[in-house]
């Protein structure tokens, strides 16, 4: 696939989201933002289905958190509207949306239990202190905490603590569901866990859930489509399958998952055979680079082979084997483990091209 000029922002979206119709359809239309000379978003703009759970994705300093704080309330933009079931909420209050908002730091209060935490919002819009305590408690069970109702904050680990926070944010009911990177703070293991209760817990419920974040992981593995954010604008807006299998830019192949940059003359070296003209594969007589994934790559040992091995990483199932090719380019070979053992650093080896290449990309 060739080097599109235009990027893909559609705003398309899978029809019922993530399975649920009880929540919202969200629209952010044109938002721009700047501090000082520095524009945080210019010109965003993205729909969600309802109860579809959305990912944005990118770098520190693309506008992924601003964007999120502006459909909270808690930043206003400089132009540009959200809108909430066709109404335009940027001028209602934070505290009016109907939003629940979930933290890195999770911001509960120490001098509350978890079920108090829980029931705060509940408690904040006058709901009677039975049906409120009842409420509570069944948040607590959904996310796993109903024995450590009466605990305080500092008597929880880290994950208990993010589970109580997402449940006093589900607690009200809320149209949105907004996140801020709210597993970074915790270890790779609870993690794991909690993106997948958060994730069964949102398609349980149906809420509509903009979930902002730069693990590229966690972005592919929970969300219905990944926004991948450069400079305030959306790069790219897809599934996660059609984001890392077809991606519509450079930036984006390179962000998401592992990319090896080819110098499009040296592919004839991998068995690939140059493209016919105007076919729009890469132009054999140089000047544009080959973006091709690490599992589209052979590696075989190989006496007089096109490189030799410079390092190898074992990642359980697969082995990533980093070999020097002519002209000093390394590239990274995921291999099978289970086939990768007699290829040590030093070996000659012989690599080969597997597919067409992801995305040709002008050169830097």
């Amino acid at each position: 696939m060739s080097m599109k000029a235009a990027r893909d922002t559609s705003s398309s979206s899978p029809a019922g989201g993530a399975g649920g119709s009880s929540g919202a359809t969200v629209r952010l239309q044109n938002l721009s933002r700047s501090f000082g000379t520095v524009q945080a978003l210019a010109g965003l703009n993205l729909d969600l289905a309802p109860g579809e759970l959305v990912a944005l994705l990118g770098p520190s300093g693309c506008g992924k958190t601003t964007a999120l704080r502006i459909v909270a309330g808690f930043e206003t933009a400089d132009s540009g509207r959200v809108e909430v079931n066709g109404q335009d909420v940027s001028p209602v209050p934070a505290a009016k949306r109907d939003m629940g908002m979930v933290f890195q730091s999770y911001s509960l209060f120490p001098n509350m239990s978890a079920l108090d935490n829980v029931g705060f919002g509940l408690r904040m819009r006058k709901l009677g202190a039975a049906e409120r305590r009842s409420r509570a408690s069944e948040l607590l069970d959904m996310v796993g905490l109903g024995a450590q109702a009466g605990q305080y904050p500092h008597q929880l680990s880290g994950g208990q603590q993010q589970r109580v926070a997402l449940a006093r944010a589900l607690a009200i009911e809320p149209r949105v569901l907004l996140l801020d990177e709210p597993l970074s703070a915790l270890d790779a293991k609870v993690r794991l866990q909690l993106r997948e209760q958060i994730r069964a817990l949102q398609q349980r419920l149906g809420t509509t859930t903009l979930f902002v974040t730069h693990d590229q992981e966690e972005a592919l593995s929970m969300a219905d489509r990944v926004g991948v954010m450069k400079d305030g604008q959306l790069e790219q807006i897809a599934t996660p399958h059609e984001l890392y299998a077809h991606p519509a830019t450079a930036f984006v192949a390179e962000f998401v998952g592992t990319m090896n940059r080819i110098p499009s003359e040296m592919l004839s070296l991998l068995g690939h055979a140059p493209a016919a003209a105007g076919d729009g594969g890469p132009d054999p007589s140089g000047g544009v680079d080959a973006l091709v994934r690490p599992e589209a790559l052979r590696i075989m040992a190989s006496p007089n082979g096109n490189g030799i091995v410079t390092n190898r990483t074992f990642l359980g199932q697969l082995t990533r084997i980093s070999v020097r090719l002519s002209g000093d380019v390394v590239v990274q070979v995921d291999q099978q483990s289970t086939e990768a053992n007699a290829i040590t650093p030093g070996a000659s080896v012989e690599v080969s091209l597997l597919e067409a290449p992801v995305l040709v990309a002008e050169r830097g």
